[in-house]
């Protein structure tokens, strides 16, 4: 991974962390099912000590027994849902809860450096803590389509029931994603949604585990031109093979670097080597495919019209209709229109 000792083992602290964590919640949990629900108590009571004798059973050999208590074991779990449902807890509000599903807060996985372990390296790496801060504003449950103009532009559909499409297709690219399937390229003007719906993505893969890295186009390009003038300390060659291994990159506001040729020819490299690794890019842009011709060589240009599906957002400037509410000089927004986009 290239960390230092000193970071792998804040890495392990921060595991030990969340599990006291988690069994500190565990147990807060239990006493309140147990002081609304008496019954529970019992229920759990018998369930431990049918488990332990189906245990000794296996050992022994005793295969009819074992089944026998296996049916009652199944009995008492249901049992166990239908009392957490009479005191409207869900039906694993008793278990160990966790930050990651896959490992469970532990790090590995089968002796393997888990994917949430990963990207605790690359937030060290790339000091990416505060996009997490961001990603608590910005994630799907709190973008908004109404801030989108529900006026039809030059006689086509409406931004607001085109955004409600790319709402979809983001929230596909989610749910579908392996690394290496599929790369999105946002196309759009100022203040159209682009890095809000790339945080909603990066906040949504994160949460499942999957490594991301999310850098703005200075800094990818400057971790490029590193690389290209071979000036990186070794942190930063680190840092550029995450760039390469990361399971999702995505570059923020493509186009605002200083760019030259000898960049672009590593952004080729980039956005190559990614794809032949199969790990998946996504990009945002202001600029329009001919401005992206007119910047790019015609290999980088050439990698995103074959490799990428280009997502375009159009719609009058969203930040200034957010600084006009703050101001008090725009309309109330009447409520928060996620839920709509998933119809």
């Amino acid at each position: 991974m290239g960390l230092t000792n000193p970071q792998y083992e804040k890495i392990l602290r921060d595991y030990d962390r969340k599990q006291a964590e988690n069994r500190a919640l565990q147990e807060s949990r239990i006493r309140e099912a147990y002081r609304k629900i008496p019954q529970l108590q019992e229920t759990e009571e018998a369930l431990a000590d049918l488990s332990y004798q189906r245990v000794q059973c296996r050992l022994t050999g005793d295969a009819e027994k074992s089944r026998r208590l296996e049916r009652q074991v199944a009995d008492l779990r249901e049992e166990r849902k239908v009392l957490l449902a009479s005191g409207g807890f869900p039906p694993d509000y008793l278990e160990l809860p966790s930050h990651c599903p896959i490992c469970h807060d532990t790090g590995f996985v089968e002796g393997k450096k888990c994917r949430c372990f990963q990207q605790a390296a690359v937030d060290l790496l790339f000091s990416q803590h505060p996009i997490h801060e961001k990603l608590k504003e910005e994630n799907f449950s709190t973008f908004s389509l109404e801030y989108y103009d529900r006026e039809p532009w030059e006689g086509g559909e409406s931004p607001y029931e085109h955004a409600r499409q790319v709402l979809r297709q983001c929230k596909r690219f989610v749910a579908d994603f392996e690394p290496g399937k599929e790369n999105l390229l946002l196309m759009g003007s100022t203040g159209t949604g682009k890095t809000f719906l790339s945080n909603c993505i990066a906040e949504a893969l994160m949460r499942r585990g999957i490594s991301v890295i999310y850098l703005s186009a200075n800094q990818l390009f400057e971790a490029l031109a590193d690389h290209a003038y071979a000036r990186e300390e070794p942190e930063q060659a680190e840092n550029y093979r995450w760039i390469l291994d990361s399971d999702l990159l995505i570059v923020d506001d493509l186009g605002t670097e200083l760019n030259n040729a000898l960049v672009s020819s590593e952004l080729f490299f980039c956005l190559n080597e990614r794809a032949i690794r199969r790990k998946s890019t996504l990009i945002s842009t202001n600029l329009s495919m001919n401005q992206i011709r007119a910047g790019y060589s015609e290999r980088v240009v050439s990698r995103l019209m074959e490799n990428y599906r280009l997502v375009r957002l159009y719609n009058s400037d969203i930040r200034l209709k957010k600084r006009e509410e703050r101001l008090g000089l725009g309309h109330t927004m009447r409520r928060n229109n996620a839920d709509e986009g998933e119809k």
